[in-house]
Protein backbone atom coordinates (compact mmCIF):
# COMPACT_ATOMS: atom_id res chain seq x y z
CA UNK A 1 0.00 0.00 0.00
CA UNK A 2 1.09 3.51 -0.95
CA UNK A 3 1.94 5.69 1.67
CA UNK A 4 -0.79 7.92 2.79
CA UNK A 5 -0.88 11.44 0.23
CA UNK A 6 -0.73 14.90 2.26
CA UNK A 7 -4.10 16.64 0.68
CA UNK A 8 -3.87 20.37 0.75
CA UNK A 9 -6.46 23.36 0.83
CA UNK A 10 -9.05 21.11 1.52
CA UNK A 11 -10.32 23.66 3.12
CA UNK A 12 -10.79 26.77 0.64
CA UNK A 13 -13.66 27.45 -1.08
CA UNK A 14 -12.64 29.27 -3.40
CA UNK A 15 -10.52 27.07 -4.65
CA UNK A 16 -13.32 24.66 -5.24
CA UNK A 17 -15.49 27.10 -6.77
CA UNK A 18 -12.98 27.61 -9.37
CA UNK A 19 -12.33 23.50 -10.13
CA UNK A 20 -15.94 23.48 -10.19
CA UNK A 21 -16.34 25.95 -12.90
CA UNK A 22 -14.02 23.61 -14.65
CA UNK A 23 -15.40 20.49 -14.17
CA UNK A 24 -19.05 22.03 -15.54
CA UNK A 25 -17.85 22.27 -19.08
CA UNK A 26 -17.62 19.42 -21.28
CA UNK A 27 -14.28 19.23 -23.28
CA UNK A 28 -15.19 17.50 -26.92
CA UNK A 29 -12.23 15.09 -26.69
CA UNK A 30 -13.08 12.75 -29.57
CA UNK A 31 -13.51 15.67 -31.95
CA UNK A 32 -10.23 17.39 -30.68
CA UNK A 33 -8.35 13.96 -31.41
CA UNK A 34 -10.55 13.65 -34.84
CA UNK A 35 -9.15 17.18 -35.72
CA UNK A 36 -5.66 16.01 -34.71
CA UNK A 37 -5.58 18.33 -32.13
CA UNK A 38 -4.49 15.93 -29.27
CA UNK A 39 -3.67 12.47 -30.17
CA UNK A 40 -6.24 9.53 -29.56
CA UNK A 41 -4.11 8.16 -26.64
CA UNK A 42 -4.44 11.51 -25.07
CA UNK A 43 -7.67 11.93 -25.43
CA UNK A 44 -9.31 8.37 -24.63
CA UNK A 45 -7.40 8.63 -21.33
CA UNK A 46 -8.47 12.41 -20.42
CA UNK A 47 -12.24 11.22 -21.15
CA UNK A 48 -11.95 8.13 -19.15
CA UNK A 49 -10.61 10.13 -15.94
CA UNK A 50 -12.83 12.82 -16.55
CA UNK A 51 -15.74 10.44 -16.84
CA UNK A 52 -14.83 8.27 -13.75
CA UNK A 53 -13.48 11.18 -11.20
CA UNK A 54 -15.29 14.65 -12.43
CA UNK A 55 -18.75 13.73 -13.54
CA UNK A 56 -18.46 10.63 -10.66
CA UNK A 57 -19.88 8.05 -13.05
CA UNK A 58 -17.47 5.34 -11.89
CA UNK A 59 -18.42 2.52 -10.35
CA UNK A 60 -16.75 1.11 -6.74
CA UNK A 61 -14.93 -1.18 -9.05
CA UNK A 62 -13.53 0.83 -11.30
CA UNK A 63 -12.49 3.32 -9.17
CA UNK A 64 -10.88 0.24 -7.32
CA UNK A 65 -9.62 -1.18 -10.28
CA UNK A 66 -7.86 2.35 -11.74
CA UNK A 67 -4.37 2.54 -11.71
CA UNK A 68 -2.27 5.71 -11.29
CA UNK A 69 0.57 4.67 -13.39
CA UNK A 70 2.65 5.82 -16.74
CA UNK A 71 -0.35 4.33 -18.71
CA UNK A 72 -2.65 7.34 -16.83
CA UNK A 73 0.16 10.40 -16.39
CA UNK A 74 2.08 10.22 -19.69
CA UNK A 75 -0.48 11.01 -21.86
CA UNK A 76 -1.60 13.96 -19.71
CA UNK A 77 1.40 15.48 -19.35
CA UNK A 78 2.17 14.82 -23.30
CA UNK A 79 -1.11 17.11 -23.98
CA UNK A 80 -0.21 19.29 -21.80
CA UNK A 81 3.15 19.63 -23.58
CA UNK A 82 1.48 19.38 -27.39
CA UNK A 83 -2.34 20.61 -27.13
CA UNK A 84 -2.72 24.25 -28.01
CA UNK A 85 -6.54 24.03 -27.15
CA UNK A 86 -6.90 25.52 -23.97
CA UNK A 87 -10.38 23.91 -22.90
CA UNK A 88 -8.14 20.76 -22.95
CA UNK A 89 -5.33 22.10 -21.11
CA UNK A 90 -7.49 23.47 -18.29
CA UNK A 91 -9.25 20.40 -18.06
CA UNK A 92 -6.19 18.60 -17.86
CA UNK A 93 -4.48 20.92 -15.15
CA UNK A 94 -7.29 20.47 -13.16
CA UNK A 95 -7.51 16.49 -13.66
CA UNK A 96 -4.01 16.20 -12.22
CA UNK A 97 -5.35 18.40 -9.16
CA UNK A 98 -8.30 15.81 -8.81
CA UNK A 99 -5.92 12.75 -8.72
CA UNK A 100 -4.26 14.82 -6.04
CA UNK A 101 -6.97 15.83 -4.36
CA UNK A 102 -8.77 12.61 -4.47
CA UNK A 103 -10.12 11.04 -1.43
CA UNK A 104 -11.21 7.60 -2.62
CA UNK A 105 -9.02 4.75 -2.05
CA UNK A 106 -5.63 4.92 -3.39
CA UNK A 107 -6.44 7.41 -6.01
CA UNK A 108 -4.19 10.09 -4.37
CA UNK A 109 -1.70 7.82 -2.87
CA UNK A 110 -0.93 6.16 -6.39
CA UNK A 111 -0.60 9.80 -7.71
CA UNK A 112 1.72 11.09 -5.43
CA UNK A 113 3.68 7.54 -5.37
CA UNK A 114 4.06 7.82 -9.19
CA UNK A 115 5.75 11.41 -9.27
CA UNK A 116 8.26 10.23 -6.05
CA UNK A 117 8.52 7.30 -8.07
CA UNK A 118 9.43 9.02 -11.27
CA UNK A 119 10.76 12.23 -10.33
CA UNK A 120 11.92 13.28 -13.59
CA UNK A 121 8.08 13.49 -14.13
CA UNK A 122 7.84 15.86 -11.70
CA UNK A 123 9.90 18.20 -13.51
CA UNK A 124 7.97 17.58 -16.99
CA UNK A 125 4.94 18.37 -14.83
CA UNK A 126 6.42 21.95 -14.27
CA UNK A 127 7.51 22.32 -17.40
CA UNK A 128 4.28 21.98 -18.94
CA UNK A 129 1.71 23.97 -16.09
CA UNK A 130 3.37 27.24 -16.28
CA UNK A 131 3.37 28.89 -19.68
CA UNK A 132 2.71 32.38 -20.44
CA UNK A 133 -0.19 32.00 -22.01
CA UNK A 134 -1.88 30.34 -19.23
CA UNK A 135 -4.86 32.38 -17.28
CA UNK A 136 -4.69 32.98 -13.24
CA UNK A 137 -6.93 30.22 -12.68
CA UNK A 138 -4.71 28.15 -14.61
CA UNK A 139 -1.79 29.29 -12.43
CA UNK A 140 -3.09 28.60 -9.23
CA UNK A 141 -3.97 24.68 -10.08
CA UNK A 142 -0.73 24.15 -11.51
CA UNK A 143 1.04 25.79 -8.56
CA UNK A 144 -1.36 23.57 -6.41
CA UNK A 145 -0.31 20.41 -8.40
CA UNK A 146 3.22 21.10 -7.95
CA UNK A 147 3.00 22.36 -4.22
CA UNK A 148 1.01 19.11 -3.45
CA UNK A 149 3.71 17.18 -4.80
CA UNK A 150 6.84 18.86 -3.17
CA UNK A 151 5.52 18.81 0.73
CA UNK A 152 5.00 15.09 0.54
CA UNK A 153 6.63 12.95 2.85
CA UNK A 154 9.19 11.01 1.46
CA UNK A 155 9.67 12.98 -1.38
CA UNK A 156 13.14 14.32 -2.05
CA UNK A 157 13.84 18.29 -1.64
CA UNK A 158 13.65 19.77 -4.59
CA UNK A 159 15.07 23.46 -3.64
CA UNK A 160 15.31 24.83 -7.76
CA UNK A 161 11.45 23.96 -8.21
CA UNK A 162 10.65 26.11 -5.32
CA UNK A 163 12.60 28.71 -6.66
CA UNK A 164 11.31 28.37 -10.04
CA UNK A 165 8.14 28.47 -8.33
CA UNK A 166 8.72 32.01 -6.27
CA UNK A 167 10.43 33.44 -9.86
CA UNK A 168 7.38 32.82 -11.87
CA UNK A 169 5.67 36.43 -12.03
CA UNK A 170 1.77 35.61 -12.75
CA UNK A 171 2.28 33.42 -9.12
CA UNK A 172 4.07 36.40 -7.46
CA UNK A 173 1.44 39.01 -8.77
CA UNK A 174 -1.47 36.89 -7.32
CA UNK A 175 0.33 36.43 -4.25
CA UNK A 176 0.77 39.98 -4.10
CA UNK A 177 -2.64 41.32 -5.02
CA UNK A 178 -3.98 41.59 -1.17
CA UNK A 179 -7.07 42.95 -2.76
CA UNK A 180 -8.35 39.68 -3.99
CA UNK A 181 -8.20 37.68 -1.16
CA UNK A 182 -9.34 34.52 -2.45
CA UNK A 183 -6.81 34.00 -4.62
CA UNK A 184 -3.97 35.34 -2.56
CA UNK A 185 -5.19 33.37 0.16
CA UNK A 186 -4.59 29.90 -1.98
CA UNK A 187 -0.88 31.74 -2.73
CA UNK A 188 0.16 31.87 0.91
CA UNK A 189 -1.20 28.87 1.59
CA UNK A 190 0.83 27.06 -0.77
CA UNK A 191 3.77 29.64 0.31
CA UNK A 192 2.99 27.84 4.14
CA UNK A 193 2.55 24.34 3.03
CA UNK A 194 6.07 24.68 1.71
CA UNK A 195 7.56 25.94 4.90
CA UNK A 196 6.53 23.06 6.65
CA UNK A 197 9.56 21.19 4.45
CA UNK A 198 12.70 23.08 6.35
CA UNK A 199 15.01 22.32 3.10
CA UNK A 200 12.43 25.26 1.64
CA UNK A 201 12.58 27.53 3.86
CA UNK A 202 15.91 29.36 3.55
CA UNK A 203 14.70 29.41 -0.46
CA UNK A 204 11.33 31.07 0.43
CA UNK A 205 13.44 33.47 2.55
CA UNK A 206 16.04 34.38 -0.33
CA UNK A 207 13.14 35.80 -1.86
CA UNK A 208 11.54 38.07 1.32
CA UNK A 209 11.58 40.76 -1.14
CA UNK A 210 8.84 39.70 -2.74
CA UNK A 211 6.86 37.67 -0.12
CA UNK A 212 7.73 39.29 3.45
CA UNK A 213 6.10 42.77 2.47
CA UNK A 214 2.62 41.08 1.44
CA UNK A 215 2.70 38.72 4.34
CA UNK A 216 3.14 41.53 6.63
CA UNK A 217 0.23 43.38 4.97
CA UNK A 218 -2.18 40.87 5.34
CA UNK A 219 -1.41 40.51 8.95
CA UNK A 220 -0.92 44.39 9.62
CA UNK A 221 -4.85 45.12 7.74
CA UNK A 222 -6.00 45.38 11.59
CA UNK A 223 -3.98 48.17 12.15
CA UNK A 224 -4.62 51.38 9.99
CA UNK A 225 -2.37 54.81 10.18
CA UNK A 226 -4.92 57.61 10.27
CA UNK A 227 -2.39 59.32 7.91
CA UNK A 228 -3.48 56.83 5.00
CA UNK A 229 0.07 56.76 4.13
CA UNK A 230 1.31 54.24 1.89
CA UNK A 231 2.63 51.11 3.04
CA UNK A 232 6.44 50.88 3.12
CA UNK A 233 8.25 47.36 4.29
CA UNK A 234 11.46 49.00 4.46
CA UNK A 235 10.28 52.28 6.78
CA UNK A 236 12.49 52.05 9.97
CA UNK A 237 10.20 54.26 11.80
CA UNK A 238 6.50 54.80 13.09
CA UNK A 239 4.23 57.24 15.08
CA UNK A 240 2.54 55.16 17.27
CA UNK A 241 0.48 57.89 17.96
CA UNK A 242 -1.15 58.14 14.79
CA UNK A 243 -2.02 54.00 14.69
CA UNK A 244 -5.84 52.84 15.31
CA UNK A 245 -6.83 49.66 15.96
CA UNK A 246 -9.78 48.23 13.99
CA UNK A 247 -11.84 45.21 14.22
CA UNK A 248 -10.23 42.19 13.32
CA UNK A 249 -13.20 39.98 13.50
CA UNK A 250 -15.42 40.62 10.92
CA UNK A 251 -14.68 38.60 7.92
CA UNK A 252 -14.30 34.54 8.20
CA UNK A 253 -11.41 34.80 4.93
CA UNK A 254 -9.84 37.89 6.38
CA UNK A 255 -9.39 35.90 9.56
CA UNK A 256 -8.36 32.39 7.66
CA UNK A 257 -5.30 35.11 5.64
CA UNK A 258 -4.34 36.52 8.40
CA UNK A 259 -3.65 33.15 10.61
CA UNK A 260 -2.37 31.46 7.53
CA UNK A 261 -0.19 34.44 6.75
CA UNK A 262 1.07 34.21 10.65
CA UNK A 263 1.30 30.83 10.45
CA UNK A 264 4.41 31.40 6.95
CA UNK A 265 6.23 33.70 9.35
CA UNK A 266 6.31 31.43 12.42
CA UNK A 267 7.87 28.32 10.26
CA UNK A 268 10.07 30.90 8.50
CA UNK A 269 11.49 30.74 12.32
CA UNK A 270 12.20 27.62 12.99
CA UNK A 271 15.20 28.49 10.80
CA UNK A 272 17.31 30.69 13.76
CA UNK A 273 19.26 32.76 10.93
CA UNK A 274 15.74 33.66 9.45
CA UNK A 275 14.64 34.67 12.54
CA UNK A 276 17.11 36.96 13.25
CA UNK A 277 16.70 38.41 10.57
CA UNK A 278 12.66 38.78 10.75
CA UNK A 279 12.97 40.10 14.04
CA UNK A 280 15.92 43.09 12.95
CA UNK A 281 14.52 44.44 9.34
CA UNK A 282 10.96 43.54 9.94
CA UNK A 283 11.38 44.63 13.55
CA UNK A 284 8.03 47.46 13.19
CA UNK A 285 6.13 44.37 11.85
CA UNK A 286 7.01 42.44 14.82
CA UNK A 287 5.67 44.99 17.43
CA UNK A 288 2.89 45.06 15.78
CA UNK A 289 1.84 41.33 16.67
CA UNK A 290 1.82 42.71 20.24
CA UNK A 291 -1.24 45.02 19.15
CA UNK A 292 -2.87 42.26 17.29
CA UNK A 293 -2.97 40.49 19.96
CA UNK A 294 -4.76 43.06 22.27
CA UNK A 295 -7.38 43.45 20.00
CA UNK A 296 -8.16 40.14 18.36
CA UNK A 297 -10.41 37.37 19.78
CA UNK A 298 -9.32 34.53 17.58
CA UNK A 299 -6.82 32.89 20.16
CA UNK A 300 -5.36 30.77 17.02
CA UNK A 301 -4.34 34.18 16.01
CA UNK A 302 -3.23 35.00 19.50
CA UNK A 303 -0.89 31.82 19.82
CA UNK A 304 1.01 32.25 16.37
CA UNK A 305 1.58 35.50 16.82
CA UNK A 306 3.41 34.56 20.60
CA UNK A 307 4.61 31.73 19.13
CA UNK A 308 6.50 34.00 16.45
CA UNK A 309 8.13 36.12 18.97
CA UNK A 310 8.86 33.35 21.48
CA UNK A 311 11.07 31.96 18.50
CA UNK A 312 13.11 35.60 17.82
CA UNK A 313 13.80 35.92 21.73
CA UNK A 314 15.29 31.79 21.95
CA UNK A 315 18.68 32.05 22.86
CA UNK A 316 19.76 30.28 19.84
CA UNK A 317 18.92 33.44 17.97
CA UNK A 318 21.41 35.82 17.22
CA UNK A 319 20.71 39.61 18.17
CA UNK A 320 17.91 37.97 20.99
CA UNK A 321 19.31 40.00 23.52
CA UNK A 322 18.51 42.84 21.59
CA UNK A 323 15.29 41.91 20.27
CA UNK A 324 13.87 41.59 23.92
CA UNK A 325 14.83 44.61 24.66
CA UNK A 326 12.75 45.72 21.91
CA UNK A 327 9.61 44.14 22.81
CA UNK A 328 9.78 46.21 26.03
CA UNK A 329 10.98 49.67 25.31
CA UNK A 330 9.76 49.90 21.84
CA UNK A 331 6.25 47.92 21.69
CA UNK A 332 5.23 48.08 25.77
CA UNK A 333 5.52 44.49 25.51
CA UNK A 334 4.91 43.98 29.43
CA UNK A 335 2.40 45.53 29.86
CA UNK A 336 0.19 44.11 27.34
CA UNK A 337 0.92 40.41 28.34
CA UNK A 338 -0.15 41.48 31.58
CA UNK A 339 -3.15 41.92 30.05
CA UNK A 340 -3.74 39.03 28.76
CA UNK A 341 -3.07 36.90 31.53
CA UNK A 342 -6.42 37.81 32.60
CA UNK A 343 -8.00 36.40 29.77
CA UNK A 344 -9.57 32.59 30.01
CA UNK A 345 -8.35 31.24 26.75
CA UNK A 346 -9.24 27.63 26.40
CA UNK A 347 -6.09 26.92 24.61
CA UNK A 348 -3.29 25.69 27.09
CA UNK A 349 -0.45 26.07 24.53
CA UNK A 350 -1.54 30.06 24.44
CA UNK A 351 -1.81 30.48 28.06
CA UNK A 352 1.91 28.67 28.65
CA UNK A 353 3.07 30.58 25.46
CA UNK A 354 1.88 34.10 27.57
CA UNK A 355 3.99 32.68 30.89
CA UNK A 356 6.77 31.54 28.90
CA UNK A 357 7.54 34.98 27.05
CA UNK A 358 6.05 36.75 29.89
CA UNK A 359 9.29 35.32 32.08
CA UNK A 360 11.55 36.44 29.42
CA UNK A 361 10.60 39.84 29.42
CA UNK A 362 10.51 40.28 33.20
CA UNK A 363 14.22 38.12 33.30
CA UNK A 364 15.56 41.11 30.70
CA UNK A 365 13.76 44.32 32.30
CA UNK A 366 15.42 43.83 35.67
CA UNK A 367 18.89 44.76 34.00
CA UNK A 368 17.14 47.47 31.52
CA UNK A 369 18.76 50.89 32.30
CA UNK A 370 17.20 54.01 30.85
CA UNK A 371 20.24 54.41 28.48
CA UNK A 372 19.25 50.89 26.87
CA UNK A 373 15.79 52.38 26.13
CA UNK A 374 18.07 55.68 24.42
CA UNK A 375 20.08 53.29 22.55
CA UNK A 376 16.91 50.89 21.36
CA UNK A 377 15.42 53.93 19.79
CA UNK A 378 18.36 54.87 18.09
CA UNK A 379 19.25 51.43 17.07
CA UNK A 380 15.79 50.52 15.82
CA UNK A 381 15.11 54.63 14.32
CA UNK A 382 11.62 53.96 16.12
CA UNK A 383 12.55 57.79 17.47
CA UNK A 384 9.63 59.47 19.72
CA UNK A 385 9.25 61.90 22.72
CA UNK A 386 9.89 59.50 24.63
CA UNK A 387 10.94 60.02 28.20
CA UNK A 388 14.98 60.18 27.89
CA UNK A 389 14.79 62.78 25.10
CA UNK A 390 12.55 64.99 27.48
CA UNK A 391 14.47 64.21 30.81
CA UNK A 392 17.11 66.56 31.99
CA UNK A 393 17.94 64.09 34.76
CA UNK A 394 18.73 61.44 32.17
CA UNK A 395 20.94 63.74 30.11
CA UNK A 396 23.26 64.30 33.54
CA UNK A 397 23.38 60.79 34.87
CA UNK A 398 24.33 59.21 31.20
CA UNK A 399 25.67 62.49 29.25
CA UNK A 400 29.36 59.78 29.69
CA UNK A 401 27.96 57.46 27.51
CA UNK A 402 27.87 59.85 24.39
CA UNK A 403 32.30 59.66 24.53
CA UNK A 404 32.85 56.28 24.94
CA UNK A 405 34.35 54.60 22.32
CA UNK A 406 35.27 57.18 20.25
CA UNK A 407 31.92 59.24 20.77
CA UNK A 408 30.19 56.21 19.44
CA UNK A 409 26.84 57.06 20.71
CA UNK A 410 27.38 60.82 19.12
CA UNK A 411 28.27 59.92 16.24
CA UNK A 412 25.01 58.07 15.58
CA UNK A 413 22.82 60.57 16.07
CA UNK A 414 24.71 63.03 14.02
CA UNK A 415 24.63 59.73 11.18
CA UNK A 416 20.58 60.00 11.58
CA UNK A 417 20.62 63.46 11.59
CA UNK A 418 22.14 63.44 8.12
CA UNK A 419 19.59 60.45 6.90
CA UNK A 420 16.57 61.73 8.17
CA UNK A 421 17.11 65.37 6.94
CA UNK A 422 18.06 63.72 2.99
CA UNK A 423 14.63 62.06 3.58
CA UNK A 424 12.85 64.94 4.66
CA UNK A 425 10.00 62.88 5.87
CA UNK A 426 9.69 62.92 9.30
CA UNK A 427 10.13 66.08 11.28
CA UNK A 428 9.23 64.67 14.74
CA UNK A 429 12.76 62.60 14.35
CA UNK A 430 14.51 65.78 13.39
CA UNK A 431 12.98 67.61 16.27
CA UNK A 432 14.12 65.10 18.84
CA UNK A 433 17.69 64.77 16.94
CA UNK A 434 18.35 68.28 17.05
CA UNK A 435 17.01 68.50 20.70
CA UNK A 436 19.55 65.80 21.89
CA UNK A 437 22.32 67.18 19.89
CA UNK A 438 22.01 70.36 21.71
CA UNK A 439 22.21 68.14 25.51
CA UNK A 440 25.32 66.89 24.63
CA UNK A 441 27.37 69.73 23.20
CA UNK A 442 25.66 71.83 26.01
CA UNK A 443 27.36 69.37 28.56
CA UNK A 444 30.01 68.36 26.75
CA UNK A 445 31.22 71.29 24.60
CA UNK A 446 34.48 68.89 23.09
CA UNK A 447 32.05 67.50 21.12
CA UNK A 448 31.56 70.29 18.88
CA UNK A 449 34.84 69.23 17.02
CA UNK A 450 33.29 65.54 16.11
CA UNK A 451 29.96 67.19 15.07
CA UNK A 452 32.33 69.75 12.61
CA UNK A 453 34.78 66.53 11.24
CA UNK A 454 30.99 64.91 10.42
CA UNK A 455 29.72 67.81 8.51
CA UNK A 456 27.06 67.95 11.27
CA UNK A 457 27.41 71.70 11.79
CA UNK A 458 26.44 72.44 8.39
CA UNK A 459 23.32 70.37 8.43
CA UNK A 460 22.25 72.09 11.92
CA UNK A 461 22.51 75.33 9.98
CA UNK A 462 20.33 73.94 6.65
CA UNK A 463 17.81 73.39 9.50
CA UNK A 464 17.51 76.69 10.38
CA UNK A 465 15.96 77.29 6.91
CA UNK A 466 13.12 74.53 7.63
CA UNK A 467 9.38 74.80 6.51
CA UNK A 468 8.81 73.30 10.18
CA UNK A 469 8.70 75.91 12.69
CA UNK A 470 9.45 73.40 15.45
CA UNK A 471 12.64 72.09 13.33
CA UNK A 472 13.64 75.55 12.98
CA UNK A 473 13.46 75.82 16.69
CA UNK A 474 15.84 72.80 17.35
CA UNK A 475 18.13 74.45 15.19
CA UNK A 476 18.06 77.53 16.47
CA UNK A 477 18.86 76.00 19.83
CA UNK A 478 21.43 73.17 18.59
CA UNK A 479 23.36 76.69 16.64
CA UNK A 480 23.41 78.81 19.44
CA UNK A 481 25.20 75.83 22.41
CA UNK A 482 27.43 75.63 18.96
CA UNK A 483 28.36 79.45 19.48
CA UNK A 484 28.35 79.70 23.22
CA UNK A 485 24.84 80.98 24.08
CA UNK A 486 22.62 79.29 26.13
CA UNK A 487 19.14 79.66 24.66
CA UNK A 488 16.79 81.10 27.24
Amino acid sequence: MSTEAKRILLDSTHFVEIRNVIRSRSVAWDALARASEISEIDAAVAKKLENLIVKGNGTEQELNALDINENVILPLLHLLATSSNMDSIKSVVNLISELLSSNHANIANETVAFFQKHPEQLKNLYDVSFSDTYDLQTILISSFNIVSLLVQDKSAANEKMVQQLLNNEKFISILQNVNQMDTCYICIRELQELCTVAAYRKIIWAQEGKILPTIFQVVRRSINNKNNLPYDHNSNHADNENVVIVNTNTNNLGIQLQYYSLMLIWLLTFDNGIASEISSKYLNECLNLLKLIKVTIKEKVTRVSISILLQCCSKQVKGHKTFIKNLILLGNAIPTLDSLTGRKYSDEELRDGIVALKAILDEEYKELTSIDEYTAELNSKLICWSPPHIDNGFWSDNIEEFKKDDWKLFKQLISLLIEFKEKNDDKTILQILLSDITHVIELLPESTVVLNKMNGKVVVMELLNNSDSRVKYEALKATQALIGYKFK
